[in-house]
């Protein structure tokens, strides 16, 4: 049986009135009127964060055949996960633990899951790996969700880089969590076009749409212990994480206007102007017109206009130093 109310239901429509979701684990929600009961069926946790992307999903769940026991989330991403949040009102909304653990694959965080009698997990946008023995835990495993087309782009930045990279397409992957990162069978995958003007803020929402109609396959498939489909690990491709890079690493204006799509909004390249920082929200190619006080970057093969810049990064650090900047510049433009 799902679990639903009022409240309930005003979280999901203010969350999907949004132009665009990003991953920022940030997310708070107004203070839940009651408490009610999770629905029945096997029992489950979520583990995530308070962000659109794992909202989400977290609203997705309830919505299933299943009794929502416990959410997980993880301190260390962010001050706001040890207050209030969005997680933290769902939870007192249901009357469930949530468990911030700091280290999922200690001894104390494995004795949080183990008491909570789980058939299975359900994760997306979990900074931790999970090892082999809190993966056990669960009578039927871990179901992740990763916004790629896996087995191409493992890794924490999917969107990132499929935008930055000039990919035509990307997906969403709905894999049993095995202890190497975001290679376990598929149980449910949909693929996703990547459109000329997608940030990774539009992109993500259009991937999240496409796993919405997912999650019910791949929790059945999950709880059912579908062998799903091996990923073929010798194809795959991995990409690290980033921070907010600097536009002189690109190497042409193309490059350049793609970094600044892939990092809007979660981590906005930056640039000097007039001996200053400044983070770049929307930018073009320039077509050979100028714009009167619209900054220009040059580059050998194209000009860069820079439509919208902030003095501070935009992403959960709200500054101008971020410590999310990375430093490292290309010299000789």
């Amino acid at each position: 049986m799902s679990t639903s109310s009022v409240y309930l239901d005003q979280v999901g429509r203010d969350l999907w009135s949004r132009d665009v979701f990003t991953f920022i684990p940030d997310r708070d929600l107004p203070p839940p009127p009651e408490t009610i009961t999770p629905g029945g069926g096997p029992r489950v946790a979520f583990a995530g964060f308070p962000s659109d992307f794992s909202l989400a999903f977290l609203l997705r769940l309830l919505q299933l055949d299943v009794q929502l026991v416990g959410i997980i989330t993880s301190p260390g991403a962010h001050p706001a996960i040890l207050g209030d949040n969005a997680l933290s009102r769902i939870a007192d909304h249901l009357g469930i633990p949530l468990i911030r653990a700091w280290r999922i694959n200690d001894e104390h965080s494995r004795f949080e899951l183990d008491e909570l009698n789980l058939d299975g997990v359900v994760m997306a946008s979990f900074d931790q790996i999970i090892g082999a023995r809190a993966l056990a835990i669960p009578k039927h495993g871990w179901l992740n969700v990763h916004p790629s087309l896996l087995p191409a782009y493992r890794g924490p930045e999917p969107v990132y880089w499929a935008i930055a990279d000039g990919a035509p397409v990307t997906g969403i992957s709905m894999h049993k969590a095995a202890p190497k990162v975001d290679s376990g069978p598929i149980l449910a995958q949909a693929r996703v076009p990547i459109l000329p003007d997608d940030t990774a803020g539009s992109l993500t929402k259009r991937l999240v749409e496409a796993g919405m109609g997912l999650l019910p396959e791949a929790v059945d498939g999950l709880l059912n212990d579908s062998p799903g489909i091996a990923v073929d690990m010798t194809s795959s491709s991995y990409r690290t994480s980033i921070g907010h890079r600097s536009l002189e690493e690109a190497g042409s204006a193309a490059e350049a206007e793609r970094m600044v799509r892939a990092g809007a909004p979660n981590m906005l390249p930056w640039v000097m102007r007039d001996g200053r920082v400044v983070y770049v929200k929307a930018a073009r190619v320039a077509d050979g017109a100028s714009v009167d006080g619209v900054p220009v970057l040059h580059y050998p093969n194209g000009d860069l206009m820079l439509l919208e810049t902030m003095d501070t990064c935009g992403c959960h650090h709200n500054t101008n130093d971020c410590a999310h900047r990375r430093t490292q510049t290309v010299t000789g433009r």
